[in-house]
């Protein structure tokens, strides 16, 4: 298992909200905020977009993906320092169970259309999943890109009102986040998070996927140096000079991560967590978490709210 899959099944859109916009002449729109990552995607005409500071917009063509990762604030419009209106003051229309339809402006010109998808995540794991998103990045697909041919069935769905649809559109979206993932980390790697960087080292990725594959297991250095085919002391080097933490503190910032996803949105108890997470019992897991968190399981999961 990589690093990016396992990430990816833990963080998935659920009940996601999308519209299809229209806009033309003199235009400028505020998106709402609160979504932990918003996609814009351009069908027809061009925009200009940016996240909180309009002093560096983005020109956005025909077929770009723009992704805004929350709390950042989120903009669209005919041309710089024109002016908003909130996304929601246009009335909505369209079919009863499809996706909304919205008209913005007024005037003569080019329409610009688009659709918005509102990405809410379950899960605890979406934070190192959109660490290496900048606040708003422009994916613009490559030519014969698969991104485009799902760009495709994602709108064609769209436009449509059928059974099923939300269902439909969730796992589209998961699609086409990924797919973006996949472009936009492919051309500024710099950028990319550490654990995705880390996926393609010859030795440090199979240890990665193996700590992934089976958090549960007790894990030594000596052990992940095997799955590297290192020494203990060259393999720790590696590794803590890629990732920028010791080999077994990733192991437990990991198991944390997991821990705190099933306090948070499941019912388990404290001793079926320690198991699936490979300690001796409730008491040792409990311990590791109060020295992670400074608070014991039961009462970080009391203090936070669920799903």
């Amino acid at each position: 298992m990589d690093v990016l899959t396992d990430m990816l099944q833990r963080s998935r859109a659920r009940g996601a909200v999308f519209s299809h916009s229209t806009a033309q002449g003199d235009w400028g729109i505020r998106f709402p905020s609160g979504a932990k990552l918003a996609i814009h995607g351009i069908l027809g005409g061009e925009a200009y977009t940016w996240a909180d500071s309009p002093d560096d917009p983005r020109r956005v063509l025909t077929g770009d993906l723009v992704l805004v990762r929350g709390p950042s604030s989120q903009h669209m419009a005919h041309a710089p320092g024109a002016r908003l209106v909130e996304f929601e003051s246009a009335p909505a229309t369209g079919p009863a169970g499809g996706a909304v339809r919205r008209h913005f402006g007024s005037g003569p010109g080019q329409p610009t259309t688009f659709f918005c998808g509102a990405y809410t995540f379950d899960g605890e794991l979406c934070s190192g999943l959109l660490a290496g998103l900048p606040d708003l990045t422009v994916v613009r697909p490559r030519a014969g890109s698969s991104l485009r041919s799902t760009l495709d069935v994602f709108t064609n769905e769209l436009l449509q009102s059928a059974p099923g649809q939300q269902a439909l559109l969730d796992s589209l979206l998961d699609v086409v986040f990924i797919q973006a993932l996949r472009e936009q980390l492919a051309v500024d790697l710099e950028a990319a998070p550490a654990w995705y960087r880390a996926m393609g080292d010859p030795a440090v990725g199979p240890a990665l996927r193996a700590i992934h594959a089976d958090p549960r297991r007790t894990w030594t250095v000596a052990g992940l140096a095997a799955e590297a085919s290192l020494s203990r002391a060259t393999f720790a080097r590696r590794f803590t000079g890629l990732l920028g933490v010791a080999p077994l503190t990733y192991v437990l910032d990991w198991r944390m991560a997991l821990a705190r996803e099933q306090l948070r949105d499941g019912d388990a108890g404290l001793a079926a967590v320690a198991h699936s997470l490979g300690y001796a019992s409730e008491f040792s897991f409990a311990a590791a978490f109060k020295r992670h968190h400074g608070v014991a399981p039961g009462r970080w999961r009391a203090a936070v709210p669920t799903g």
